[in-house]
């Protein structure tokens, strides 16, 4: 009797285990970005409950835990028109970015979702709100991009089979790029494509010799590499709390959430052309990030960005804080390269 009773439990036990092995397959590509559809209508309604949660759901809106139905659901008005998307169904998770108008003004907005049996469970979000960046330039995002309508076709296509990287090499490429960034030096770079470009808030910061510069070095005319190259960026003090939770192999993406930290009290930058500028930030400030990396045969090619500033030294204590102790179980280090 007790062979018998004992035989279907382990069944049962193999057959759970199978099943969370597989949790993530339950919703792929075009089940999680009907979830983000759905996120952002249910949203725009003032109502959470509208959505499939998850029991213990957390949300973050720019690094702070707030109730669902706090922050931007509070004050959304209107679904917008861009949409960009990397999915993650090995994960169970989506990223979006996207504009969503607030009281009748474009923002734009970063969205993370991590979904579990067709759940939500985790909700993060980056908010760039005009005037939320000290710079102008980067004001005007939400209506940049909403005038554009859609993203630039380089995010969208699929990388044939046989070319699709793993995923531990996609993370690699992509943290390098913020190795070479921060505390930048010039001696060391990422692999970048001679066609690569950055977006920030939706203002092209490479290869934009028009862009106005206060500087006689105009860094914003330069491309990927060359920047790297140039030893300017050498004012960004360090990129922490480095995560990578969006891995999309089919379209070669990888969406990454930082800090970038300056302390600012670097006066001047020598460049490794021989000039010396002066340092455009001049005081503490912390930028919160998150970064759409799209790669290909081994390089970078175009990048993504939405930025908001933040209290110096902020961390996210609900997303940052878990991440940091399972590198410290892995002894990974969180912010070197």
């Amino acid at each position: 009797m007790r062979a018998r009773a004992f035989v279907p439990g382990l069944a049962a036990l193999a057959a759970l285990a199978m099943s969370a092995a597989h949790a993530s397959d339950v919703c792929g590509r075009a089940c999680l970005e009907s979830l983000v559809d759905q996120y952002i209508a249910a949203m725009v309604a003032h109502d959470p409950e509208r959505l499939p949660l998850a029991q213990g759901v957390r949300f973050t809106e720019n690094g702070q835990e707030l109730r669902l139905g706090d922050g931007l659901w509070a004050t959304a008005s209107a679904p917008g028109h861009y949409k960009l998307f990397a999915d993650d169904p090995e994960d169970g998770q989506v990223g979006f970015y996207g504009t969503v108008f607030e009281n009748g003004t474009p923002v734009l907005m970063a969205l993370r979702l991590k979904v579990d049996y067709g759940l939500i469970s985790e909700i993060e979000t980056i908010v760039a709100r005009p005037a939320a960046i000290g710079s102008s330039a980067f004001s005007s995002a939400g209506k940049v991009l909403e005038r554009k309508g859609h993203p630039r076709a380089q995010f969208l296509e699929d990388v044939p089979p046989p070319e699709r990287m793993s995923r531990a090499d996609l993370v690699r490429i992509a943290n390098s790029y913020f190795t070479g960034l921060g505390g930048n030096t010039g001696r060391n770079a990422a692999p970048f494509w001679p066609s690569c470009n950055r977006w920030e808030n939706a203002t092209q910061t490479t290869n934009n010799p028009g862009y106005r510069s206060t500087s006689a070095f105009n860094v914003v005319a330069l491309g990927c590499e060359a920047q790297q190259k140039s030893g300017f960026f050498s004012f960004v003090t360090t990129i922490r709390n480095r995560r990578y939770p969006i891995v999309d192999r089919q379209r070669g993406l990888v969406m990454s959430f930082a800090f970038f930290e300056h302390r600012g009290a670097l006066k001047t930058i020598h460049l490794t052309n021989g000039m010396t500028v002066p340092s455009p930030v001049r005081a503490p400030l912390t930028l919160e990030i998150s970064e759409l990396f799209q790669i290909h045969g081994g390089k970078l090619d175009q990048l993504e960005a939405v930025i908001n500033a933040v209290p110096y030294g902020m961390r996210s204590a609900v997303w940052d804080e878990p991440h940091a102790r399972e590198a410290r179980d892995a002894n990974i280090p969180t912010d070197a390269p």
